[in-house]
């Protein structure tokens, strides 16, 4: 109950200030999202010791698993749709997702940028990722988190039959961004709301408006589902 109207809060102040993506601009997530855990707090280490923990169990198929969605797609969610959900068979669906990724980037990096926040290996060098970082490519909030929540907003519209599988999949693909030792847990829940103002701003910009349903109609086609979204799905 918390959570969701931490969520509400933010979408009320963040959906203003975007002022569209129609003019170009992106939502303002520093205003909305709270700040990351403070260097040395018990939440901080607090944190570390998680990061630590899951390294020291992660498997090798985990470490297979976190690599491939190292991936910046949405094409990361065939799990949930099947082997059809590729992007040389959904060419609307491609497009819509790929200008997805760079609307998420150019809101983030200012967040980014804004809180300076290190990534694990740079906190402790007993982290050892499983992929290299720059220093400067901060961890708070996880872009990897906020792409998978767009994207699953967005999906979950377009085929609300899938909703509770399409979301499973985003958090297993932002837990990822924990198992390879690259982010923090806050990052990854900053990102979930990050995501969720993103696409909530999305939905609502007329501008995105004709590629989404464009999207939508071809993704329900493909699934052999009616080209109308019910407004309450299953799942």
């Amino acid at each position: 109950m918390m959570r969701m109207t931490i969520l509400w809060l933010a979408l009320s102040l963040a959906l203003p200030a975007a002022a569209s993506g129609s003019g170009g601009s992106t939502p303002d997530l520093v205003a909305v999202l709270p700040p990351p855990p403070a260097a040395g707090s018990l939440v901080a280490q607090h944190e570390l010791q998680t990061v630590l923990g899951v390294q020291a169990s992660r498997t090798p198929a985990d470490e297979a698993a976190a690599r491939a969605d190292d991936e910046h797609s949405v094409f990361r969610f065939a799990d949930v749709f099947g082997s059809g959900f590729e992007a040389a068979k959904l060419p609307r669906t491609a497009a819509l997702f790929v200008r997805l990724v760079a609307y998420d980037k150019a809101a983030v990096k200012p967040a980014k940028n804004y809180w300076h926040h290190p990534r694990p290996p740079f906190v402790s060098t007993q982290v050892k990722p499983l992929a290299q970082e720059k220093a400067d490519d901060w961890s708070y909030p996880s872009g990897h988190a906020t792409l998978g929540y767009s994207e699953a907003v967005l999906l979950a519209n377009m085929v609300p039959e899938k909703r509770a599988a399409i979301f499973a999949r985003a958090d297993l693909y932002a837990l990822h961004r924990v198992v390879m030792g690259v982010h923090f847990p806050s990052d990854i829940e900053a990102g979930r709301l990050a995501g969720t103002v993103i696409a909530a701003d999305l939905l609502h910009d007329p501008d995105w408006r004709a590629d989404y349903e464009a999207a939508r109609a071809e993704l329900r086609a493909s699934l052999k589902l009616p080209t109308t979204p019910p407004k309450d799905g299953p799942g």
